[in-house]
C-alpha cells in the first residue's frame, strides 16, 4: 500500500519530464552548405525558419522553370548570405541545383539579389520577398501570422515572357492548415503586354493541417519544378527517330530506383557522349521502365540525366525523354539496380 503513492509520484515526474522536453531544432535545414551563416540562424526561431524556407521554395520553384535559368546552364553568383532569409533562399538555390559560385561583390552576369520589404495595403499589412537574378526578378506578397505563412498575391516574374507555362505549387501552403481563409494562386507579370496566365484560388481549413515531418521536402518540390521546363520541351516538340540513325547505345546504372545521384561513372559515360556530339545529333532517354507504367523517381531521374547533358552544353532540344516503358518483370518493392537507358541518333 505504501508503494503506491510513490508510484503515482514517480509516474508524474515521468509525463512532467516528457512535457518539458523540448524538440531538438535542425539548423542544417536552413543552412547553405557552402558559405552559410550559421549564427543567424541559431537566433531564428524555428517557426520563423520554416516560413522563410517554405517562401524562399515557392520563388526558386518558379525560377527554375524560366528557360534563361535552366539549371546546368547558369552559374549564379553569391555573397556570403547575412540574413535568415538569405540563408534559406541561397539553400533553396542549391537544392534546386544551380551551380554556385561564391563571389565577395556583385559580381558575375548571374549575381543574385534578394530583398525583403514591409508594406501596408488595404487589406493590412504584408511582406513582399524577391529575389533577382541580372534583369529576371520573381517576387510576391506573403502574408505573415501565428498560423503560418500564406501568400498574398501573385507571384510576379519580369525580365522575361515566358511565364504561361510556370506552375505553382502553392498547395504547400495548405499543408500548415487554416481556418477557411483562402489565397490567389497564379503566376503574372508587370509588364502591359504580358501573356494572361490562369489565376485560381487556395482555400486552407483546419484538416488540412499537415504534421511537419509528414509535409512535402524542399527537395521534391523544387525537383518537380525542375522537371516541368524539361518534360514540356519533350511533349510540346517530339522528335521522330525515324529520320535518324542509331548510333550508339549506352546504359547508366543507378543504385536503386529511388536514386537520383548519377556517381562518377555515369558522369563519364555522359562526358564521353557529349565529346562526341555533333550538331543534328539526338539522345534519346529511356529512364522509366515499370510494371505500372508510370514511376515519379524515373521520370526525376531521366530529368537527371538531361541535365548531364545541358551541362556539357548540349540544348535540351536534342535530348527527348521517353514514355514509360511497361514491364512485368519489376515490382514496385524492387530495390535492385536500376538502368537508365541512353541512344544517340544522327541524321540519315
Amino acid at each position: 500500500m505504501r508503494s503506491f503513492p510513490f508510484f503515482i509520484v514517480t509516474l508524474a515526474l515521468l509525463l512532467s519530464a516528457c512535457q518539458l522536453q523540448k524538440v531538438e531544432r535542425n539548423d542544417s535545414l536552413y543552412i547553405p552548405r557552402l558559405g552559410g551563416n550559421a549564427a543567424v540562424i541559431a537566433e531564428t526561431p524555428v517557426a520563423e525558419l520554416r516560413q522563410l524556407q517554405l517562401i524562399s521554395t515557392n520563388l526558386v520553384s518558379a525560377l527554375v522553370q524560366i528557360p534563361e535559368m535552366q539549371v546546368g546552364t547558369a552559374t549564379l553568383q553569391v555573397s556570403r548570405p547575412k540574413t535568415a532569409f538569405g540563408n534559406t533562399l541561397v539553400r533553396a538555390l542549391e537544392d534546386a541545383g544551380f551551380g554556385i559560385q561564391r563571389v565577395t561583390a556583385d559580381q558575375g552576369l548571374h549575381y543574385v539579389t534578394y530583398g525583403k520589404r514591409f508594406a501596408e495595403t488595404e487589406a493590412g499589412p504584408v511582406t513582399d520577398f524577391s529575389i533577382s537574378v541580372g534583369e529576371i526578378e520573381v517576387r510576391r506578397e506573403y502574408d505573415i501570422t501565428d498560423r503560418g505563412v500564406f501568400p498574398a498575391s501573385l507571384l510576379l516574374v519580369s525580365g522575361t515572357r515566358s511565364i504561361v507555362d510556370i506552375d505553382l505549387n502553392d498547395n504547400i501552403f495548405a499543408e500548415q492548415g487554416g481556418t477557411g481563409d483562402s489565397f490567389i494562386s497564379g503566376v503574372g507579370s508587370d509588364s502591359i503586354d504580358a501573356p494572361s496566365t490562369d489565376i485560381d484560388t487556395v482555400t486552407v481549413n483546419d484538416y488540412d493541417v499537415t504534421p511537419v515531418d509528414k509535409r512535402t521536402t524542399q527537395g521534391n518540390i523544387l525537383s518537380s519544378a525542375r522537371q516541368q521546363l524539361y518534360a514540356r520541351d519533350s511533349a510540346n516538340n517530339p522528335i521522330d527517330l525515324e529520320d535518324y540513325d542509331q548510333l550508339r547505345r549506352t546504359v547508366l546504372i543507378f543504385e536503386d530506383q529511388n536514386s537520383v545521384v548519377m556517381g562518377r561513372g555515369n558522369k563519364q559515360a555522359i562526358r564521353l557522349l557529349a565529346r562526341d556530339y555533333v550538331d543534328g545529333d539526338v539522345f534519346s532517354i529511356v529512364a522509366c521502365t515499370d510494371a505500372d507504367g508510370k514511376n515519379q523517381e524515373s521520370l526525376i531521374r531521366g530529368i537527371r540525366v538531361e541535365e548531364e547533358f545541358v551541362s556539357h552544353g548540349i540544348s535540351s532540344e536534342a535530348v527527348q525523354i521517353e514514355p514509360c516503358i511497361r514491364v512485368s518483370y519489376r515490382h514496385s518493392s524492387d530495390d535492385s539496380p536500376v538502368a537508365v537507358s541512353v541512344v544517340q541518333y544522327r541524321s540519315l
